[in-house]
């Protein structure tokens, strides 16, 4: 598997939105995959584009852009990095336990796992009752949503009492109106929301959040160069105003994550299961896709309407989504794809 990283500057700003305009933590494999393919367009023309797709995409999965956090400690030179997995929809908690209000809330606010908390997750997995018995308290949480192994803490040189103070990426709204193209004249009052990027020091450990997804399949040099590209563009909306812009991007080899024999599996992806794959729906949760094409051809047409399956959700078997086409009906331009495979790790007892 390979993995690309991408580095934003301090107090960058990213605006992730979904249909209904509101702003998102992740930024979902299929608005990766579209932002890829404009692109590849750009780079390579529509034709050849097309074919890009067709070949490179058929035995090519990509995860949703997840969450990492770099660490360096300037007194003894160690760094380090943390990549984040989201938090698996099936009920995480030890039955029988007297539930603290207090700590019901600090557990509902975790929405990340680090790779390693995650890998020790799974040996608390209840393959029968299909739930986790575990507490997630007895992870260190970083700022509230972040949850990584005491050892992983421990290493770093980080101080465990200045875990709370982690705020990595910070929600704004700020005042706008729109201004008439015929008289100038301002018109409707709205606020834009958008997610700051901010570097942290604490005592001596400097830590730069980063972001990152993972391809399994065979990478060449086509899909390379258009990697750099859409870093070069940059990611999301409000580009006109200096959004989405990185500093950075860097690559990675990782071994397959986890081998398991188990039939359970969790979605590190945005999926669109094919219809003889509903069955195998155990937890989950929708999230809706809608919009304008974004085109070179004609006018913008509003595309299909669809729901997709999001990160974390739990499957009982094998799945691999599809990738369908969105466009109206009347639009014969060109096709209008939606990237709705399939990105799976085993849930259950693993090994590296």
């Amino acid at each position: 598997m390979k993995v690309f990283k991408f580095y934003p500057g301090n107090r960058a700003k990213f605006h992730f939105g979904d249909s209904a305009g509101k702003l998102k933590e992740i930024f979902s494999s299929d608005q990766l995959f579209s932002a890829l393919f404009n692109c590849a367009v750009s780079l390579y023309g529509a034709d050849q584009a097309e074919e890009f797709i067709s070949k490179s995409f058929n035995s090519l999965s990509i995860s949703s852009l997840l969450h990492g956090m770099s660490f360096f400690n300037h007194s003894n030179g160690q760094s380090k990095e943390l990549y984040f997995l989201p938090r698996p929809l099936a009920p995480i908690e030890e039955k029988g336990r007297h539930k603290d209000l207090i700590n019901l809330k600090k557990t509902k606010k975790i929405k990340y796992l680090s790779v390693e908390a995650f890998k020790r997750l799974q040996q608390y997995w209840q393959n029968e009752d299909g739930y986790y018995a575990f507490n997630l308290l007895n992870y260190e949480v970083l700022g509230d949503n972040f949850a990584c192994t005491k050892e992983e803490i421990e290493s770093l040189g980080l101080d465990r009492t200045s875990s709370d103070e982690i705020k990595l990426f910070a929600a704004d709204a700020k005042p706008r109106v729109v201004v008439s193209r015929l008289n100038d004249q301002s018109d409707n009052f709205y606020y834009q929301e958008e997610i700051e990027v901010t570097y942290r020091q604490i005592g001596d450990v400097m830590i730069r959040p980063f972001m990152y997804f993972i391809c399994r399949g065979e990478i060449d040099r086509r899909f390379m160069a258009v990697v750099r590209l859409m870093a070069d563009e940059g990611l999301g909306g409000k580009r006109s105003q200096g959004m989405g812009v990185f500093d950075e991007v860097k690559t990675e080899e990782w071994p397959e994550m986890f081998i398991s024999g188990e039939v359970y599996f969790m979605s590190l992806s945005s999926i669109y299961p094919k219809p003889e794959e509903v069955d195998k729906l155990v937890y989950y949760e929708l999230t809706e896709r809608s919009g304008y094409i974004y085109s070179q051809y004609g006018r913008s047409l509003r595309k299909k309407r669809v729901r997709l399956l999001k990160e974390g959700s739990i499957f009982s078997g094998q799945v691999l989504g599809d990738l369908i086409d969105i466009r109206p009906e009347g639009f014969e331009k060109h096709k209008v794809y939606l990237n709705g495979k399939a990105f799976l790790i085993p849930v259950g007892e693993v090994r590296a």
